[in-house]
């Protein structure tokens, strides 16, 4: 699927703006002009520095942000350009991609420390590889609540979890395949390396 852009056909800046940038309010409709983002490319167009930024979804996403607040009780802090995501058992971080235009999503690491959430900036992180990059900040809280939302309900011993949304059920049938190949890898690997226990296990 294209990113829809947008530019001025009467500019001679050659700059074109994500829909919701507040420059693009400012033109004359007549003048404006909306096309995918590699199309606007092509032409010689670069990105707006205002829209090209973690602090411009942060703005115009403000209601979303909100209703995740309020209804999914998630908590949120925006430091240095940085969206941190505090879960009732995770914690996320959502950096912008000025190159690809993108969001990319980070997961907090498993360990046995309490999360400071009053310094997220200072847990560690990895990149959450089985999330695709998103446009928008909205795409990703989704993902983030039902993931946190399921590994809850696997800590509480819950069998018959349902989904909210079935995108999602599908993601993670789909991650726990995998998943469970590692296991099985890792323990032939084990086997290959002469674990005499294990072996007596692989040949009942």
């Amino acid at each position: 699927m294209k990113t829809e852009r947008v530019l001025s056909m009467d500019a001679d800046s050659r700059i074109y703006h994500k829909p919701n940038c507040h420059y693009v309010k400012m033109m004359s409709p007549k003048n404006r002009m909306s096309l995918a983002k590699e199309d606007a490319q092509i032409r010689g167009y670069r990105i707006c520095k205002c829209c090209n930024s973690m602090s411009y979804h942060y703005r115009t996403e403000q209601n979303t942000i909100e209703y995740y607040r309020k209804n999914k009780k998630m908590d949120f802090k925006f430091i240095d350009g940085v969206l941190y995501v505090k879960t009732e058992i995770g914690c996320w971080k959502l950096v912008y991609s000025k190159r690809f235009e993108d969001i990319v999503l980070y997961h907090r690491n498993t360990i046995s420390a309490p999360l400071d959430f009053d310094h997220p900036e200072n847990e560690p992180y990895h990149r959450q590889v089985d999330a695709q990059s998103r446009h928008m900040i909205s795409g990703y809280l989704n993902y983030i609540y039902e993931h946190d939302r399921y590994k809850a309900a696997m800590e509480r011993g819950e069998k018959n979890f349902r989904f909210s949304s079935k995108k999602y059920a599908r993601h993670e049938a789909k991650a726990q395949r995998k998943r469970q190949h590692r296991r099985v890898e890792q323990l032939f690997m084990l086997i290959e390396k002469g674990d005499s226990n294990l072996l007596k296990l692989s040949i009942c």
